[in-house]
């Protein structure tokens, strides 16, 4: 996680929130690219995580933190413009099955819905509390150590689609880009722009990171996100061999949890292709 948070490109003197903060190893790092100065919210929503948030700081030195004891969904109420937010989002942890097996038995579909949920209102949460007109920051890291689509790609594209941002690049040279279709869904183009870490690929926890860069305060107006999209024949066989490559390369995702159980996540939901099926002559 260290490595890639020198993509958030942090310059000292800046006001930094790390939303989802507790055991400290972030708000530490951070605190060192700010080289102590500025002012960092290291938040975390569990009080009894603060106790080793707030010793991990004092043990390495970090003089420019306030350590605060919010829900994340408290943010922007609580304190906003911030130049840059590290949402670093609680998630299924599927990324990291190799340290908890039991990861495996413990969540099923409607679990990783709901994780679903709450990280998609962490992330407008994150987006409103940064500062877009901030001459050094307005940009928003987020990122899992779950490698489900649910928790990644989806969240991502919900967000484009209500907020005025966009996807920038990371600058990370390894990893693989993110999902911009997988099976029947479609996701916004600039999906390719994040990045995923696998364990049997990349020898780490499985990852997921997207960068934002904020445009405008305004809410967006969301219209019917999921249009049906029919494909020619040609197209819905080069889509099948496509999806087969990701197979191969140990990049699929579980497709269970795709489905909806709310009104709110239906209507968001990824482009879904309607498949045409081939006219067949009957025998004579």
């Amino acid at each position: 996680k260290q490595w890639y948070q020198r993509r958030v490109a942090i310059t000292a003197g800046e006001r930094v929130l790390d939303m989802c903060a507790a055991p400290g190893g972030k708000s530490a790092y951070l605190a060192a690219l700010m080289k102590n100065t500025g002012m960092l919210l290291s938040n975390d929503a569990s009080k009894d995580r603060t106790k080793a948030l707030t010793a991990n700081l004092h043990r390495l030195g970090v003089n420019n933190a306030i350590v605060c004891n919010y829900d994340g969904l408290a943010f922007p109420k609580v304190m906003g413009n911030f130049d840059r937010v590290l949402l670093d989002a609680p998630c299924s942890g599927s990324g990291v099955v190799s340290k908890d097996p039991s990861v495996k038995q413990s969540k099923d579909e409607q679990e990783i819905l709901k994780i679903a949920e709450v990280q998609k209102k962490l992330l407008l949460a994150a987006i409103d509390s940064a500062d877009h007109s901030s001459k050094t920051g307005g940009y928003i890291v987020y990122s899992t150590c779950s490698v489900l689509v649910q928790e990644n790609e989806w969240v991502v594209d919900y967000v484009l689609k209500r907020r005025h941002v966009k996807l920038v690049p990371l600058g990370l040279d390894i990893g693989k880009a993110g999902f911009t279709r997988i099976n029947k869904y479609r996701f916004d183009k600039s999906m390719s722009l994040t990045k995923r870490y696998y364990p049997h690929t990349h020898n780490m926890d499985g990852f997921f990171v997207a960068k934002f860069k904020k445009t405008s305060n305004a809410i967006k107006t969301v219209k019917d996100d999921s249009p049906e999209v029919k494909l020619s024949d040609d197209e819905d066989e080069e889509d099948d061999e496509d999806m087969n490559d990701d197979v191969v390369d140990g990049d699929e995702e579980m497709e269970g949890g795709l489905t909806d159980t709310d009104e709110e996540v239906s209507s968001v939901q990824p482009k879904k292709l309607k498949r045409k099926k081939k006219k067949t002559k009957n025998a004579t």
